[in-house]
C-alpha cells in the first residue's frame, strides 16, 4: 500500500490564503461600512440635534470620519449654533428652556466606539470622548416662564436611542462663560478660561438617574483650572492661587496652594508704603470648601459653604516701627467690623486650619533691632462665619477656638467671640497658656523693652478680656516662680546690650514679686483695663490688655 505524506507548505499557503481572503473581507466590509455608515451618521447626528430641541439648535462641522476598524469617530470644526427665530417663538408660547447653550469645538473624537451596537441596537457606547478647545456659551434666563412639562435627558433621547454610556468624557483647553439674568432683568456673568473637564462613567438609560451612586447621570464631575496669579491693587503683592479642581459629586473645591507674596525685599517695602504697614508673607495648603452651593455662588454671588479645611501653612507679618505712622485711624478694622465690610453675602458654618506657623516681627525705633513673637503647630476653629443679616439675627456670635505652641514652651488655648453686625466691634476674648520657661520671651523683651528674663517658670496664665474698639478690660491671673530679670542698657552703635547690674538688683529685691503667690499670701488677680491706640491693631490692644495685668502681677507695672 502506498504511504503519503502530509504536505506543511500546501497547507500553510492554503491557511494564509484564508487569513488574506478574510482580511481583505473585512476591509471591504470596513470600507463599506465605513462609507454608508458615514453618510447615515451625518445625516443622523444633524437630525438629533434638530428632533431634540425641536429645531431651536442647529448642528454644523467641516468634517465627520468614522473608522469603524479602529473604533474612533472624529469630527472637525463643529458648532451648535441657535435659531433665534424659534427661540422667540417658543418664548412666546412659554415653551422656551431657561437655559441655552452655544458651543464650538476645535476637534471631538470619540474613541473604542462600537459602531455595530450604535447601528443595530440605537446604544451609543463608547471608552472615552475626547474634545479639544472646547468654547461654551450657558445663557440662563429666570425672566423665562417654561410651561411644558419637564422631560428627563432618557425621556429626551429614548425615541431616537435606548442608552448613552461614555466611559470617560475629557474636555481639554475650555473657554466657559455663563450669564444669568434675574428676574429684575439685572445680569451676572462669569467666565473661566482654560478649564480642564473630567467626567468618569457617563450613562443616560432608564435607570441611571435614579442610581444613587450617580451625579448628573455620572459617577463624578472634576473641573481643573489654570493656576491663577494676579497682582493686588496697590501692586505690593503677588497673590497665587495653585492646583485649583472642583469636585462636583462631593460639592467640593480645592485650592493646592494659596499663596501672597510680597513683589519686594522689607527695606525695599517699607520705601515703597513711606510710612508703618504690616509686610505680609501668607502661605496655605490644601485648602478644602467643603459643599459648596455652585448655583447662588454663580446666580447670586453668594458664598454658602459648610466647612473650610486648611492643612497646613505659614503668616508671617514684619512691621518696620522705625516709620512714621500711617494717616488716619483702624477704627471700624476689627475683625467682626471687616466681615460686615465684604460685599459679597457669605456664610461658611466652619473654617478649620491645622499645622499653621504664625510669626510677628517688629523692628524696634528704640534698639534698632528687631524682635519676634512666634505660635506654632497653630491649630484653630472658627465657627459661623456670616454677614448675612437674617443669619447674623439667629445668631449673632462668631467663634474662633485655638490651640498653640507659644514661644516654643508655651502651650496656648484661646477662644475668641464676636459679636455681629455690632457697630462698636465688641468681642470677648479667654484663654490659659500652661508649662512655659519665661526665658523664651527674650526673643520679644530683649530688642523691644531693653528686659532680659533670667529665670521664670510659668505655671498657668489665664485671662478673660471683653472690648470694643475703643477700650478692653478683664481678669489676668499668672501663676509663677523664680522670676529673676535683668534691665539692659545698649552701646553707641545699637549692636550688643549690656546689663545694668545695679539697677536690675534693686528691681528684684525691692520692685519685681519673684512668685505668685508669694509664700503666706493669696494668689494676686490683676483687673487690668486699657484704652486703645486707635492707630493700631485689634491683637494689639489684646495684647496690650493681656500685658499690663501680667506687669502689674509681677509688680512691673512701672518698668
Amino acid at each position: 500500500m502506498e504511504k503519503r505524506t502530509f504536505n506543511f507548505r500546501r497547507l500553510a499557503r492554503i491557511v494564509l490564503s484564508v487569513i488574506a481572503v478574510l482580511i481583505m473581507a473585512v476591509l471591504c466590509t470596513g470600507w463599506y461600512l465605513n462609507r454608508h455608515w458615514n453618510k447615515m451618521l451625518r445625516q443622523e447626528l444633524q437630525g438629533y440635534v434638530a428632533d431634540l430641541s425641536d429645531s431651536l439648535y442647529t448642528v454644523q462641522f467641516s468634517d465627520l470620519q468614522l473608522n469603524v476598524l479602529s473604533g474612533s469617530v472624529t469630527l472637525t470644526k463643529a458648532s451648535m449654533t441657535l435659531d433665534s427665530v424659534v427661540y422667540q417663538r417658543m418664548r412666546a408660547s412659554h415653551r422656551a428652556p431657561s437655559s441655552i447653550y452655544l458651543v464650538s469645538v476645535e476637534k471631538l473624537q470619540l474613541r473604542y466606539f462600537k459602531p455595530w451596537r450604535y447601528f443595530m441596537k440605537k446604544e451609543l457606547n463608547a471608552g472615552a470622548l475626547v474634545v479639544t478647545a472646547p468654547s461654551i456659551v450657558m445663557l440662563q434666563d429666570a425672566t423665562v416662564k417654561d410651561t411644558t412639562h419637564p422631560r428627563t435627558a432618557y425621556e429626551n433621547i429614548s425615541t431616537k436611542m435606548k442608552s448613552i454610556f461614555i466611559g470617560r468624557f475629557q474636555l481639554d483647553s475650555t473657554n466657559f462663560k455663563y450669564i444669568f439674568t434675574r428676574k429684575d432683568s439685572s445680569r451676572v456673568i462669569h467666565q473661566f478660561r482654560d478649564l480642564r473637564v473630567r467626567v468618569n462613567d457617563f450613562l443616560i438609560d432608564s435607570l441611571a438617574l435614579k442610581d444613587p451612586s450617580r451625579f448628573l447621570y455620572a459617577r463624578n464631575y472634576e473641573i481643573g483650572m489654570k493656576d491663577y496669579l494676579h497682582r493686588t491693587k496697590d501692586s505690593l503683592y503677588w497673590m497665587h492661587l495653585r492646583r485649583i479642581s472642583y469636585d462636583a459629586a462631593e460639592q467640593t473645591f480645592n485650592i493646592g496652594q494659596f499663596e501672597i507674596e510680597p513683589r519686594y525685599d522689607k527695606a525695599t517695602f517699607q520705601q515703597k508704603t513711606g510710612y508703618q504697614q504690616d509686610r505680609y508673607d501668607v502661605t496655605f495648603n490644601d485648602i478644602k470648601v467643603h459643599h459648596l452651593n455652585p448655583r447662588l455662588l454663580l446666580q447670586e454671588q453668594q458664598i454658602w459653604a459648610q466647612q473650610v479645611t486648611i492643612r497646613g501653612g505659614k503668616v508671617n507679618i514684619y512691621r518696620d516701627r522705625t516709620l512714621p505712622m500711617p494717616p488716619g485711624n483702624k477704627l471700624g478694622q476689627f475683625p467682626n467690623q471687616q466681615l460686615e465690610k465684604v460685599q459679597v453675602p457669605l456664610k461658611i458654618d466652619t473654617l478649620t486650619g491645622s499645622n499653621i506657623g504664625i510669626t510677628y516681627t517688629e523692628l524696634s525705633p528704640v534698639s534698632g533691632q528687631t524682635g519676634t513673637i512666634s505660635f506654632s503647630n497653630v491649630f484653630g476653629r472658627f465657627r459661623n462665619i456670616t454677614n448675612i443679616d437674617s443669619l447674623v439675627r439667629k445668631n449673632g456670635h462668631c467663634t474662633a477656638d485655638l490651640d498653640a505652641i507659644f514661644m516654643q514652651s508655651g502651650k496656648l488655648r484661646a477662644r475668641f467671640d464676636f459679636m455681629l453686625h455690632n457697630k462698636a466691634g465688641q468681642f470677648a476674648v479667654s484663654g490659659d497658656l500652661k508649662n512655659m520657661n519665661g526665658r523664651d520671651l527674650n526673643a520679644v523683651t530683649q530688642p523691644l523693652g531693653k528686659v532680659e528674663i533670667k529665670s521664670c517658670n510659668i505655671r498657668h496664665l489665664s485671662f478673660n478680656i471683653k472690648g470694643d474698639e475703643r477700650k478692653a478690660a478683664g481678669k489676668v491671673t499668672l501663676l509663677y516662680d523664680n522670676l529673676k530679670i535683668a534691665l539692659l542698657k545698649q552701646d553707641k552703635d545699637h549692636k550688643g546690650f549690656t546689663r545694668k547690674g545695679l539697677v536690675s538688683f534693686v528691681a528684684n529685691i525691692l520692685v519685681i514679686k519673684d512668685s505668685n503667690p508669694l509664700k503666706g499670701e493669696a494668689v494676686r488677680v490683676a483687673n487690668p483695663s486699657y484704652s486703645r491706640d486707635i492707630q493700631k491693631s485689634f491683637f494689639n490692644l489684646v495684647w496690650k490688655t493681656l500685658f499690663t495685668g501680667v506687669k502689674e502681677t509681677a509688680g512691673a507695672g512701672n518698668i
